[in-house]
Formats: structure tokens, C-alpha cells, sequence
């Protein structure tokens, strides 16, 4: 990291801690001049918000999601016009670019989006599910998500309770566990492009499994209300939803397979 950044950064906080919004925008502004990172866009943003200027802040939120978009990160691009359009649901330019993620390279061609240096890769991405809906099907499912942080060690989901909403991690992580013997068993823990919840509404059982916030965590929702009223509309839908839980399943079975003595 270069000395400038260093310093820069150090002015960021300083102002933000002193909230001193618009002294913050001005050092991130510089900021984003040297090191041009979408989340710099996100807190300026955030430093809008603070100034009651909804509307520059809305612009900050989409520039940030364009910038992700452009570099493959579909899910976090996709995060940040959510939040756009929470905010100025009749933006048509975030409603415009976040239909457009369909078309995304991440999504039409290598099925993957790229890796972040120093982040572990998701093992449940939802980029597959993505490449299998139409356009027309994946603009109604992203259309129907609400976006939600949780902060650190809150149940999302809980064991053995009914529940048919699905989830997608934008930010953060979560951890997966199941009570066994009256101990607790974790399972996974998943990261951002994960997606999850989707068993328990394919199979029509309970929860299979509790998981937690493990950190202060960004998720898409789809509701349990506005999953069902989506399939019948779009049966179809179910049916993908359906092969991507078979895909995932045949994966582990396979990874099982190739660590059995």
C-alpha cells in the first residue's frame, strides 16, 4: 500500500469518527483518485445518506455497482442496486443495468465469477442457478429479493422450523450447523455468491440445519410469500431451483467419494 493511500485512508477514518461527513467525502474522493475501489464509492454513499442527499447518494451506490458489474462481481453489483432502488425504487437506470446482469459475462459465458485475492471461493455460488434462468425469469426472481444486514450471531435460520424463504450472501459470512446428541455439529460455513434455504422449500420439510450470522452479513431474500406467488407465475423456476439442488448434491457426493479410504 502506498504511503499516500495510508494517509488518505488514516483521513477517511479520522473524519468519518468525528462525523464529519462532507470532510470525509472530500478525502475519499481523493481516495478513490488513487486507489479507484468500488467500496470507496459505497462509503461516500453511506456519507451521503448522512447528509440527507438521497439522491447523489443513490448515484454513489449505482456507480459502486456498475464498477463491480464491469469486473465480473455480479452478486455484489447486484447487492448495490438493491440498495439503490430501496432507496429510489423508480430509478430506471438500476433497474435498467441490474436486469442487464443476466447478459454479465460472469453469468452467459464462464458460469464463475472472478476470485477476490485472499477470499475463499464460494461453495455454493449462485451463478450456476443465474446462467439457467431466462432473462425475463431471472429479472422476476431478482426483482422479488429485499436486502437485509444481519449483525454478528443472529439466527437466520433455525433447525427443524418450517420456512420457505432463500437467501443469497452478498457481504459477510455464515456459519451452518445441526444438533446431534444434544451437541452442536457445524457443517459449513458460507461466504459471499453462497446461496442457501432452498431445500427446505423444494423438499416441503423443516429446516435441515440452523445457520448464524458469523459476522455482520448482507443478504438477498427472497420471501417465503413472494417465492410462491413467483412459481405460479413462472413454474419454471421451481424446476431450475430444483436442478441446481440436485447439481450441488451429486458435487458433494462426488467430493465424498474422492476422500473415502
Amino acid at each position: 500500500m502506498s504511503a499516500e493511500k495510508v494517509k488518505l485512508t488514516e483521513n477517511v477514518q479520522k473524519y468519518l469518527d468525528k462525523s464529519d461527513w462532507k470532510s470525509a467525502i472530500t478525502e475519499m474522493e481523493k481516495l478513490f483518485a488513487v486507489d479507484p475501489d468500488p467500496q470507496v464509492r459505497v462509503r461516500i454513499g453511506d456519507a451521503r445518506q448522512k447528509l440527507n442527499q438521497k439522491a447523489e447518494a443513490v448515484k454513489e451506490y449505482v456507480r459502486a455497482a456498475d464498477l463491480h458489474a464491469e469486473k465480473g462481481f455480479v452478486v455484489k453489483a447486484l447487492a448495490l442496486y438493491k440498495v439503490a432502488l430501496r432507496l429510489d425504487p423508480a430509478n430506471k437506470h438500476a433497474q435498467e443495468k441490474m436486469e442487464a446482469l443476466h447478459s454479465n459475462t460472469a453469468v452467459s459465458v464462464n458460469k464463475k465469477e472472478p476470485e477476490e485475492a485472499g477470499a475463499a471461493a464460494p461453495t455454493r455460488s449462485v451463478i450456476p442457478l443465474f446462467s439457467d434462468f431466462t432473462p425475463d425469469e431471472f429479472n422476476d426472481f431478482v426483482k422479488k429479493m429485499v436486502i437485509q444486514t444481519t449483525p454478528p450471531g443472529k439466527v437466520i435460520i433455525h433447525e427443524g422450523e418450517a420456512g420457505n424463504s432463500i437467501f443469497l450472501i452478498t457481504r459477510g459470512s455464515v456459519k451452518v450447523y445441526t444438533s446431534f446428541s444434544g451437541k452442536r455439529v457445524d457443517l459449513a460455513e458460507l461466504r459471499p455468491s453462497d446461496f442457501f434455504g432452498e431445500i427446505a422449500f423444494l423438499t416441503g420439510k423443516p429446516r435441515t440445519a440452523t445457520v448464524e450470522a458469523a459476522e455482520e452479513t448482507d443478504l438477498l431474500e427472497v420471501p417465503e410469500e413472494e417465492l410462491m406467488d413467483l412459481i405460479s407465475r413462472r413454474p419454471r423456476i421451481k424446476e431450475v431451483l430444483q436442478k441446481y439442488y440436485e447439481m450441488r448434491v451429486r458435487s458433494t457426493i462426488e467430493k465424498v467419494k474422492g476422500i473415502s479410504p
